[in-house]
């Protein structure tokens, strides 16, 4: 009898926790203490504002602790209530139920049987989830234990590089035994099939890439994998939060890289654009920084030995690129300005609504570099570029934008930068991927060539309501200088022109 009753205790007690819903008011306590993190980290909000809510954050967290302690105290009692109740009817004595429930049997089987039947429970809620809370989980898929790890790795450079450092001395000669030879640099203005290029490149066996299992801790890819494994998620691909049709799972491969030059250049991220980088702005501890840690990122592949990244921001700064790593290649898709406006635009409405809805999904964006939609936009200061994100919603801002972006990569770009008519790819993969997998040098043509499945016959381009006329016969001009530093897939011009 004393067993059963101590059983009984047991579904009592997991039976009062799911009750009173003791998980969903530890999350709400982490969720709070992660919001005052990203809070405290935003440097668009004054002391006075985050003081404030520091101190409505520590109410809040108060009373989770009450309501916290008072549900373990009634699920405890109610446990008790069982063996207390056995004894004063004379069933068992106390003592006797003492024996049993600490004896390691015991204690063993009861706390596997609690986790079964706490799972078991959670499976038999879970059918009842609403529609929208599903949804919303889907589009923003981190916990709130998720997402203060992730605040709390962006809310300190320093921390990241500290890690890093570590790192060096951890797996020092594992490092020092691997090369990044002739690394790829994929840059462009988002929605110009920069993401498209990194899958292509990442998927064949001698290139190596960030991946989302990098996050948070980016700059010690090594260090953190090793610790990461003992909780590592799996799952299905599922649409990025682009809504672009593009499906990614943990082993995506993703950029982060951007993480980095923030660490070592963060005077030129303004409040409101972000600065131009020139030859002369070289950091010889960036460098040795960077070249390390694509050793690390090869190091993690096995079987690589090219580091392969997709960073837009890369076209601010493509002498300084040339001049620090005069081995790599960079690769600069070019898509229609119609088209490609049209996206930039369709993205900043969907991002904008996103942040509105999920703070974090903004701190997340910014955290690793993103600033290119949503109310985290911060142009890059091209010469001629918007001076902040005021009046984004209009399609002459984008075209501007565009037009400032591609008349600096036409006059800055190195003479060996890798050209690529995104929307004649995209239609016929086959003819160009052979130009393209010479030119980079790419060891497996046949892998390469097989990866043609990848890509999507565009649309034809769109309309711009809107658009000013003048600014669309700009854009098309320059398109057209452009692409004619493209690579081309006749017969006749088998090099960059």
């Amino acid at each position: 009898m004393a067993l059963a009753a101590l059983i009984a205790g047991l579904f009592a007690f997991v039976a009062v926790l799911r009750g009173l819903k003791v998980q969903r008011h530890a999350l709400d306590a982490i969720g709070v203490a992660q919001e005052a993190v990203g809070v405290i980290a935003d440097p668009d909000l004054t002391d006075e504002v985050k003081e404030r809510h520091v101190q409505r954050a520590a109410l809040s967290l108060l009373r989770s602790f009450v309501i916290l302690l008072g549900i373990g105290a009634a699920a405890c009692v109610s446990a008790a209530a069982f063996v207390i109740g056995g004894d004063l009817f004379g069933l068992f004595s106390i003592e006797r139920a003492m024996g049993i429930a600490t004896s390691w049997p015991f204690i063993l089987w009861s706390s596997v049987g609690a986790v079964g039947l706490w799972l078991v429970l959670a499976r038999v809620g879970g059918r009842g989830q609403s529609a929208e809370a599903a949804s919303a989980a889907d589009e923003v898929p981190y916990s709130a234990l998720d997402k203060a790890l992730h605040n709390f790795a962006f809310a300190s450079p320093e921390r990241q590089l500290a890690l890093s450092s570590i790192e060096d001395k951890v797996w020092r000669r594992t490092i020092d035994a691997v090369q990044a030879e002739r690394p790829v640099f994929v840059t462009s203005l988002p929605r110009a099939g920069t993401t498209i290029l990194l899958e292509l490149l990442a998927g064949q066996g001698e290139f190596a890439s960030a991946t989302y299992r990098n996050m948070p801790f980016t700059m010690a890819p090594l260090l953190w994998g090793q610790f990461s494994r003992v909780f590592r998620k799996s799952g299905a691909k599922a649409e990025r939060a682009h809504g672009d049709g593009i499906a990614v799972d943990f082993d995506s491969p993703e950029a982060f890289e951007e993480m980095i030059w923030m660490a070592f250049w963060p005077g030129h991220y303004g409040k409101a654009r972000i600065g131009l980088w020139t030859a002369a702005d070289r950091k010889p501890d960036f460098e040795t920084f960077l070249a390390r840690h694509m050793r690390k990122i090869v190091a993690g592949k096995s079987g690589a030995f090219r580091y392969v990244s997709k960073d837009n921001a890369n076209i601010a700064r493509l002498p300084l690129l040339a001049a620090a790593f005069p081995d790599a290649q960079v690769v600069i898709p070019i898509r229609n300005p119609a088209a490609q406006v049209a996206s930039l635009m369709r993205q900043h409405r969907r991002f904008c609504e996103l942040h509105a809805r999920d703070r974090f999904a903004r701190q997340y964006m910014e955290g690793i570099g993103h600033f290119e939609f949503g109310t985290a936009l911060r142009p890059i200061a091209f010469p001629g570029a918007p001076e902040d994100a005021g009046g984004a919603e209009h399609a002459d801002y984008w075209l501007r934008y565009w037009i400032a972006a591609y008349d600096h990569v036409l006059r800055t770009a190195p003479r060996g930068a890798v050209f690529v008519d995104h929307d004649a790819l995209s239609a016929r993969p086959t003819d160009h991927l052979p130009l393209f997998a010479e030119v980079l040098g790419v060891g497996d043509r046949t892998a390469f060539l097989a990866a043609s499945e990848i890509f999507r016959v565009p649309k034809p381009a769109p309309e711009v309501p809107g658009a000013s006329p003048l600014l669309l016969r700009r854009a098309t001009a320059l398109h057209r200088a452009l692409l004619a530093r493209a690579l081309r897939a006749t017969a006749r011009e088998k090099k960059v022109v």
